[in-house]
């Protein structure tokens, strides 16, 4: 019984390493207070680029109820690069279709959204520190039913 042990935690741990997303160089959520997004709450990420080579993706991940009253959400977004230099952006993302079908993966009241951000691969010329903030910009001052946002940078794999 005692020489099964190393080998089952073994199996285990390399099931567990085979579950995870590949080539995730950032992953974090924010939860957010009663589910209530106030449009002047900022959501506040920071990360680290050290390969200025290496091209990303970069994801909205969303965690919504289905309680959650619109079938879109509006953000702004400002990265701020090592060199204090910030860049806006203002995205609409759809989060069901015209007859209220929730995109994403839906389990009991709550959808999970992974939403890719730029249609290009994003490369950071800076080696150092990044700071990325949203804000919600919806014309409903406080949006309910809204969990949980995150940011999710992977690297691009080059195709051969």
């Amino acid at each position: 019984m005692m020489k099964r042990t190393p080998i089952f935690c073994f199996i285990l741990m390399l099931f567990l390493y085979s579950c995870t997303e590949k080539n995730v160089h950032f992953l974090e959520y924010k939860e957010i207070h009663d589910s209530s997004w106030n449009h002047s709450d900022s959501i506040d990420f920071e990360f680290e680029i050290k390969d200025t080579l290496m091209s990303y993706d970069v994801f909205l991940e969303l965690r919504t109820t289905t309680s959650y009253d619109w079938s879109n959400i509006f953000i702004f977004s400002d990265l701020t690069f090592p060199n204090q230099k910030t860049r806006r952006d203002t995205f609409e993302f759809e989060l069901a279709d015209k007859y209220g079908k929730w995109h994403g993966n839906k389990s009991g009241v709550t959808v999970e959204n992974s939403i890719k951000l730029y249609n290009k691969k994003v490369n950071f010329p800076l080696k150092g520190n990044y700071h990325f903030t949203v804000h919600q910009a919806m014309r409903d001052l406080n949006l309910k039913g809204i969990m949980d946002v995150g940011v999710k940078i992977k690297k691009v794999e080059l195709q051969h």
